[in-house]
């Protein structure tokens, strides 16, 4: 299970929380504080005078308290002061729903004390508001710098830096998450009493809608319970006229909780339901300190607050997100060594794999090509380069090639450049080529050319081609239309290397013929 470690600081002593579990349930496996006394304030000596021994410094007192809960690497969140956080609820146009985290700024901007460069700041986009109506969105913003002095604090006692900064009462919200008053709708608050000050939380089931930090405490006490009373009216009259509605309940933790008779006091003064928070249901809470269960409230808020879907709001944003990425990084490198061994181990696991179906293939291939060239060449050989020598040189090669050495577009092109055009007028009446039952061509020109000179010389030049075998011009007839002289030619179509050899380019066949055909 999940392991969260809570650090509250307050203002008279550090408070920390271990909760271990999943979801909803969840168990407080310890809880321990350290008290924190103001400079001025002299510790007593063992022999029991008041000596001016100085308090521990703040540092010291983290150390003491958080130094043994946050040795396991556990996620950490510390508590930021809500007296220096700025929290608002922001009513938007329901046009920017999908752009609130780009207008908050402007927003922020005009409402803050101070420049808004140097503001961290987180939201949440209150959840179930209607898609048509302005979208309330709680925010909350401090100083970079004092933000960043808490953390460099809290990092230099405990030698690593805390993953979540939760602002004010907001951490309660997760602690109420894990209550069962809180498991339903309706509309309550809880109210953190600390010494000197006190935060207040309302919340819709258990999502948090506004918050306030109170500037009494239960210091004082009963002198100035008035004035505290007074601070809870005019808040409760504040989210009043905010959100138009009141808590159903107001629920009591932290150290003042624990004031008798101040819940029924309460509940006279503000005119509400004032109870106890029942934080006590949580798992895990020894009964020793179930007394005294309110002190570790927040604490145990701010542990929650590091679960996943938390509900809180978390000031480790921006340039303070980014200066965490380091020391994050040197807290997880036994986590990222071992998950790069196991990736490393992956890797080879499928490298060796790959290698093994690739070998496998390859026999596979090496044995059908042994088949292959043992049936068609004659001879079985796994060498590719072998049995491309043997199916040069075997069955179906260049050598056997079927087709004829010259064809009908041979002897066309024969014909265009041996019969001298140029010299003589000559048209071509017929031209067949037909195969003979020998496998032979038998060619047959007819023609017609000027004069009987002319179809001697026109004899002489288609005999010189040599796969022209028994070329003569057996017929010549004078024409009918004219004085021209008409003639028959025949020959047989065979070159001299037919029956073996690839076919020759029409340039290797005769000194006569041209590139564009074969001879």
């Amino acid at each position: 299970m999940a392991r969260y470690v809570g650090i509250d600081i307050g203002a008279t002593q550090v408070k920390v929380a271990v909760v271990r579990g999943s979801g909803r349930k969840w168990a407080l496996e310890t809880c321990f504080a350290c008290d924190r006394l103001p400079p001025d304030v002299a510790l007593a000596s063992a022999m029991g005078a008041a000596v001016a021994t100085p308090a521990p410094t703040l540092e010291e007192a983290v150390r003491e308290a958080a130094k043994p809960a946050t040795e396991g690497g556990d996620p950490v969140a510390i508590s930021f002061d809500g007296a220096r956080t700025h929290v608002r609820v922001l009513e938007l146009p329901a046009a920017v729903r999908r752009r609130v985290a780009e207008v908050i700024p402007f927003e922020l901007e005009a409402l803050l004390p101070f420049d808004f460069d140097e503001a961290v700041f987180d939201f949440r986009v209150r959840a179930g508001a209607p898609l048509d109506q302005p979208v309330p969105v709680l925010v909350a913003t401090a100083r970079i710098e004092e933000v960043r002095e808490r953390i460099e604090v809290v990092a230099r006692a405990i030698g690593r830096q805390p993953d979540h900064v939760g602002p004010g009462a907001l951490p309660l919200a997760d602690l109420a998450l894990a209550l069962p008053p809180f498991r339903q709708g309706g509309v309550r608050a809880i109210l953190d009493l600390g010494a000197d000050q006190s935060e207040i939380l309302f919340l819709d089931g258990a999502e948090p809608i506004f918050a306030r930090t109170l500037s009494r405490g239960v210091t004082g006490m009963p002198h100035t319970a008035g004035h505290l009373a007074r601070e809870i009216r005019q808040t409760l009259s504040a989210f009043r006229a905010s959100s138009g509605t009141s808590p159903e309940a107001i629920f009591l933790t932290g150290g003042g909780a624990h004031v008798i008779d101040l819940p029924r006091w309460l509940s006279g003064e503000l005119q509400h339901p004032v109870e106890p928070l029942p934080i006590g249901t949580i798992e895990g809470l020894a009964p020793e300190r179930r007394d005294g269960a309110h002190r570790y409230a927040r604490a145990v808020g701010l542990a929650l607050g590091c679960a996943p879907r938390a509900r809180s709001l978390d000031l480790r944003r921006g340039p303070l997100a980014y200066e965490r990425g380091y020391g994050f990084l040197r807290e997880k490198v036994p986590l990222l060594l071992g998950l790069g061994a196991t990736i490393l181990v992956a890797f080879f696991f499928a490298t060796w794999a790959r290698a093994r179906n690739v070998a496998a293939d390859r026999k596979a291939l090496e044995t059908t090509l042994g088949d292959v060239t043992k049936d068609v060449l004659g001879e079985a050989t796994t060498d590719p380069e072998r049995a491309n020598e043997l199916l040069q040189k075997g069955p179906g090669s260049l050598d056997d090639d079927p087709l004829p050495r010259a064809d009908a577009m041979d002897v066309m092109v024969e014909l265009s450049e041996l019969i001298p055009t140029t010299k003589m007028k000559h048209d071509i009446e017929k031209l067949e080529v037909t195969r003979q039952g020998n496998g032979a061509f038998r060619v047959m020109l007819q023609g017609i050319a000027p004069t009987v000179a002319d179809v001697n010389t026109i004899e002489a030049a288609l005999k010189t081609y040599r796969c022209f075998n028994n070329a003569s011009i057996p017929k010549k007839t004078k024409a009918i239309s004219d004085d021209r002289q008409k003639y028959t030619f025949e020959a047989e179509l065979r070159c001299p290397e037919e029956g073996g050899g690839a076919k020759k380019s029409a340039t290797s066949a005769s000194p006569a013929s041209s590139a564009s055909g074969g001879k």
